[in-house]
């Protein structure tokens, strides 16, 4: 994934001056990303799902979702401005190197780096694996992040730092395309996803890095960051609104 998912930090342009610290506990927070498009017309009751998770108690706690957007459906008759073809790229890399599987689609439901099906047959909300993950913290104040891991299982270790940055309350009207003439609500979307390379030794782990600033537009944001293996494998993750 390094290939792709290296991002220039200077892409991340967001004010945040208050100072927000967020931490894990020590079982694993779950990562649930959705893969979705505005120029699908399957999408949308994926996206209503995602949304409904805004009100569920174990958010950021328990689980974070996050909804990628994807660009290879613009070409049907709408571009969804959130699209990215670095997600793309993060999807097919799932498919092709994860799952040794060359088909992607949308809507896609993938958790803690696994596909996830069971979604199409009834919608229900997953039942997570309970496992150990660590200890994580998060603080971001005036765009910096620090970022301090413990994990008692790897004493030394080079691992993926993950951020994102989620923006929610977004209102969309479509206007040509598969859901043309549509109001499409989106919540939980990844405006920007930054990838760095990190080290764990002695079990633990720290590391900062500045997010430049600019102008934060009128909508709900939340942070989100999670540590994964080399191979991919969510270790832990924490988050919360900003």
């Amino acid at each position: 994934m390094r290939k792709f998912l290296l991002l220039n930090l200077v892409t991340i342009s967001f004010l945040f001056a208050q100072g927000h610290t967020f931490e894990s506990n020590g079982k694993r927070v779950n990562i649930i990303e959705l893969y979705t498009s505005q120029g699908c017309s399957s999408c949308p009751p994926a996206d209503k799902w995602l949304s409904k998770l805004k009100n569920h108690p174990k958010l950021f706690t328990k689980f974070i979702p996050m909804a990628f957007h994807v660009t290879y459906w613009d070409f049907i008759g709408w571009k969804d401005i959130f699209a990215d073809k670095l997600n793309d790229n993060r999807q097919r890399y799932y498919a092709n190197k994860i799952w040794k599987n060359n088909s992607v689609y949308t809507p896609q439901f993938i958790i803690n780096t696994k596909e996830y099906r069971k979604w199409f047959s009834n919608q229900s909300f997953p039942k997570f694996d309970e496992q150990y993950g660590g200890k994580l913290i998060s603080q971001f104040d005036n765009n910096l992040l620090k970022v301090s891991y413990y994990n008692k299982n790897i004493k030394n270790e080079k691992l993926y730092l993950n951020i994102a940055i989620l923006g929610f309350d977004y209102k969309i009207d479509i206007k040509s395309g598969e859901n043309k003439n549509k109001l499409l609500e989106h919540d939980f979307v990844v405006i920007k996803h930054i990838q760095k390379f990190a080290e764990i030794k002695n079990n633990n782990l720290k590391i900062e890095t500045k997010l430049a600033p600019f102008r934060k537009e009128n909508n709900k944001y939340a942070l989100a960051v999670w540590i994964s293996s080399y191979n991919t494998n969510i270790l832990q993750a924490t988050g919360g609104y900003i």
